[in-house]
């Protein structure tokens, strides 16, 4: 699989992707679609991916450096350092062209190239709790959930967060919480690390 460094000369093609994409969805607050200036910063901040099919692009997946004073910064939610910290933004597959992996690869490949950087010590995502693939791809790649939080004007996310130079232990008793059990995770959830996805059941152990 070919994986493309887009330019801002692909900038129409992006858009019109993630038009098809929110177009598609039956759940339209799954994709919080970003501005054409917004996608135009992440491809000169450079971690960005595509993969064209015949000349068409059916796939992009962005990283984005936050501004260090950034309001509701996610390195906060975590307590580590602003200034080492890039987010997992956008992620955006034609529907045509579903179920071949192509987010997940696209995320391997990015966070080898921020990983390459040096410049970087943690990777932050937020993820709709009923986005159940966006979720599961997190945790292919190896992010964990850290805290449950309205997050953009009142909107529940899950805070997920990958270090890069170390691991995330985790041990003891699971237990296994429905994806939409709000409450639970929402309080009692931030003294927990969500670690995986089984069915409709998100594995937590006790940090």
């Amino acid at each position: 699989m070919n994986f493309v460094k887009l330019t801002l000369n692909d900038i129409e093609e992006i858009l019109e992707l993630q038009n098809s994409v929110y177009d598609f969805l039956e759940q339209k607050e799954v994709l919080e679609k970003l501005s054409r200036e917004e996608f135009e910063k992440g491809v000169n901040q450079g971690y960005v991916a595509g993969v064209f099919y015949e000349d068409k692009l059916i796939a992009v997946r962005t990283m984005y450096i936050p501004d260090i004073d950034e309001e509701e910064h996610l390195a906060d939610d975590v307590g580590v350092r602003r200034e080492r910290s890039i987010y997992s933004e956008i992620s955006l597959v034609d529907p045509e062209h579903r179920g071949q992996g192509l987010q997940t690869e696209m995320g391997r490949y990015l966070i080898e190239q921020v990983r390459a950087s040096g410049d970087f010590d943690y990777i932050f995502s937020t993820v709709m709790p009923t986005n159940l693939p966006s979720l599961k791809d997190k945790f292919k790649l190896g992010f964990k959930i850290m805290r449950t939080r309205l997050k953009y004007n009142g909107k529940r996310r899950h805070v997920l967060y990958l270090p890069l130079n170390e691991n995330i232990e985790v041990s003891g008793e699971v237990l296994k919480i429905k994806y939409d059990n709000y409450d639970w995770m929402m309080n009692a959830g931030q003294d927990y690390i969500g670690d995986a996805l089984n069915g409709e059941f998100i594995e937590y152990y006790k940090k």
